[in-house]
């Protein structure tokens, strides 16, 4: 009897073929629920789908337009202004009508003259202007700190698709890991059960597996749970519906080679220079330098004189008629040129030198800061890339001994010779072998990657807490500085 019970309990604590089917699968259907449809999704169709899709990549692109557009307007106020304005001025009564002879009935008496045209237009244009063209350069520098803030969004977001692609996969493999632990404790109940009916086991030993049974439930639950909210945080990314199932099709390894990238991405990790000096949150701040440099000259530059010339040319009428004829036309014609030396303006151009000065201050101030913090997340990166490819070389060997060891005990009990206690201990230990497995995988594919987009990521990014942020920054106060700036030289 005791050979038969034996014998049946090895059989009955024998893996099933769908349970391990379970764990060489773990990023099958992702989404519990109704579907109405599915869509099979590897990291290279996400990546190409992640800068389309994201809301933050089009702000940063509406920036480099945005001050593209201020540069027009700054070059614009250097450059030729011509406009038409045609006039018609119906006189209802003047005061002239005593003073010439003829009163309204003169017609051809510009005073007095009921209908008069005014056909024509100006022409005017900067003859010198030194503010105006230091503005002119700092607007140029805005619209490279807008372009190197933009790479900086597309390499955020690049990452941040990647991590959430890499978190699904890896919520589906621990909820995989957590069915698998709560299947085995099912079959140790099953033949302590079997046992407790044939007289080989106790009532204690029948509630210990049952407790250890109930016990993995909420973690599968919490599990599944976790999975949910990868997938859809993936879905949102990518633009995808919520009711739509994902199937990921990369596995979660420990490959080096991501495989064939989308043509933005390759772009960006081709020949990247990972020195702190070739970073673009680092040339970015030396550009807002620069800005601020050129501002500082055209708030001082506003005491210099500036020099306008103006021309005007009208072909006037006057008639009692609504439309005078060829002959009642005649020319006005004149050109004129104007010098404006700021002389007195009650503080007005002493504050913005002040204000400009502050600015740049604060920009330099921040280009250092920014190159330390620079320096820090460079060796941090450095250092969590390393820490993850320790951890994957340590939970391999691990795995394969938990592996060895859940055999064994699985043999121990079924002979009799171990006990539960052992055994549960022995299957936690696997379950979390293959749990940190797992995130070893997952925590080495997104530092590989992070290593690789360092040059054009934003500060703060190194360990991942910012991976939800935007870049775009201070782009915005930049360019509108050069548009508040170019304001007192247009009065």
């Amino acid at each position: 009897m005791r050979f038969t019970v034996c014998a049946l309990m090895v059989i009955l604590a024998a893996p099933a073929p769908s349970a391990l089917k379970a764990q060489d699968t773990p990023s099958a259907a992702l989404v519990s629920g109704p579907a109405v449809d599915t869509l099979r999704l590897t990291l290279t169709e996400a990546l190409a789908q992640a800068q389309p899709a994201s809301e933050q990549v089009g702000i940063a692109q509406a920036e480099v337009r945005r001050t593209q557009g201020a540069q027009m307007q700054t070059r614009s106020a250097l450059l030729p202004q011509i406009s038409l304005g045609p006039q018609y001025t119906m006189v209802l009564e003047s005061p002239y009508e005593g003073l010439f002879g003829g009163g309204s009935s003169g017609g051809a008496n510009p005073f007095t003259a009921s209908n008069q045209w005014r056909l024509g237009g100006s022409a005017s244009i900067s003859l010198f202007n030194l503010s105006q063209w230091s503005q002119l350069g700092a607007s140029g520098d805005a619209i490279r700190v807008s372009q190197l803030q933009l790479s900086q969004q597309q390499a955020l977001t690049i990452l941040t698709v990647a991590s959430a692609y890499y978190d699904a996969a890896l919520s589906a493999q621990l909820l995989s890991i957590t069915e698998f632990t709560l299947a085995q404790a099912e079959k140790t109940l099953a033949d302590v059960t079997l046992g407790r009916a044939v007289g080989a086991q106790s009532e204690f030993e029948q509630l210990r597996a049952r407790v250890a049974r109930d016990n993995q439930i909420p973690v599968v639950t919490r599990a599944r749970a976790n999975r949910d909210i990868a997938v859809t945080r993936l879905k949102q990314l990518l633009d995808v519906p919520l009711a739509t199932e994902i199937v990921l099709l990369t596995p979660l390894d420990d490959r080096e080679d991501p495989g064939t990238l989308p043509g933005d991405v390759a772009t960006l990790l081709t020949g990247a220079d990972t020195t702190v000096a070739a970073r673009a949150v680092v040339r970015t701040a030396q550009e807002t330098v620069a800005l601020n440099e050129k501002l500082t000259a055209a708030a001082g530059q506003q005491w210099i004189p500036t020099m306008t010339t103006s021309m005007n040319y009208n072909r006037a009428g006057y008639s009692t008629a609504f439309f005078p004829t060829n002959s009642q036309f005649g020319n006005d014609w004149t050109l004129s040129a104007v010098l404006n030396w700021p002389l007195f303006t009650s503080g007005r151009i002493t504050g913005a030198k002040r204000q400009a000065n502050a600015n740049l201050d604060a920009a330099r101030l921040r280009a250092k800061l920014t190159g330390e913090q620079a320096a820090l997340d460079n060796e941090t990166v450095e250092a969590r890339l390393r820490e993850a490819v320790d951890n994957i070389r340590a939970t391999a060997s691990v795995v394969e001994q938990a592996m060895r060891a859940y055999t064994i005990a699985e043999l121990r009990y079924a002979e009799g010779i171990s006990t539960q206690t052992e055994l549960q201990d022995v299957r936690l230990q696997l379950e979390q072998a293959r749990a940190n497995q797992a995130q070893a995988a997952r925590d080495a594919q997104v530092a590989r990657l992070r290593k690789a987009l360092l040059p054009y990521l934003p500060l703060g990014t190194a360990d991942g807490a910012a991976l939800t942020t935007s870049a775009v920054t201070s782009t915005g106060a930049a360019a509108q500085a050069v548009t508040g700036a170019a304001t007192p030289a247009r009065r």
